[in-house]
């Protein structure tokens, strides 16, 4: 399948990397705390690797599930462990994990049934009180961007539905918050309506389509807000 092979291939800017950096690190050392001396990580959905590197830095065992074989084969080169398919249903091989890190993969799917499925297969995967690290664009704040970011968004998420789909499948949800850009909680929602009043749409209809790379409504999307839970396994 040719979905997203041209993720790994896409222009890549100086600071957007260092928040996607600051990103990861923050919700990788949110998940950690919540588990006493992991010894397995899975992700499913590994993007640019940055949570494998912090497995590594750390010394943890780490599983990749990844349907793209342009991330996947980066991902094999630089030396992890990578299960190549596309989600549901998670392969029966994946097991024995203490977390998960299901990172902007859940609005991807085509319908609630699909994260139903795959929620209550990672359950499966997860030990005894495993965690689960789930973060996901807020359709409340996000509204038509949702769509518009990104061709392969399909399923709209807000706290409550979220909150509704872990709950059905036996997890307690242990911490929730919000991110936008480099912020975590829920004051980095004034920095996301700052974006939205410097860049309004507008501006895009009328200047959008001559920006090249399409700098300014990327850096929009990464400044608009996040859902972001910890649960554990019931």
């Amino acid at each position: 399948m040719t979905i997203y092979n041209q993720y790994t291939k896409r222009d890549r800017f100086r600071v957007g990397i260092k928040i996607k950096l600051r990103q990861a690190r923050s919700i990788y050392e949110l998940g950690i705390c919540h588990f006493n001396n992991p010894k397995h990580i899975l992700e499913i959905g590994p993007g640019d690797g940055y949570i494998a590197a912090l497995t590594r830095d750390d010394g943890f065992s780490y599983t990749a599930v990844e349907g793209s074989d342009s991330v996947a084969s980066r991902l094999r080169n630089e030396g992890f462990s990578v299960v190549q398919t596309y989600v549901p249903p998670l392969p029966p091989e994946i097991r024995g994990s203490q977390i998960c890190f299901l990172l902007h993969v859940i609005e991807h799917l085509t319908s609630a049934a699909e994260a139903s499925q795959l929620i209550s297969q990672i359950r499966s995967a997860l030990d005894e009180d495993g965690i689960l690290v789930i973060a996901c664009p807020d359709y409340v704040k996000w509204g038509h961007y949702f769509f518009d970011c990104d061709y392969t968004h399909a399923m709209p998420f807000t706290r409550r539905r979220l909150q509704q789909l872990l709950r059905d499948h036996q997890f307690e949800i242990v911490e929730e918050t919000i991110y936008s850009g480099p912020l975590f909680g829920y004051r980095s929602l004034l920095l996301a309506w700052f974006a939205k009043l410097f860049y309004p749409q507008i501006v895009d209809d009328v200047v959008g389509r001559f920006i090249k790379r399409d700098a300014l409504s990327r850096g929009l999307f990464t400044l608009l807000p996040n859902l972001l839970v910890v649960a554990r396994k019931l």
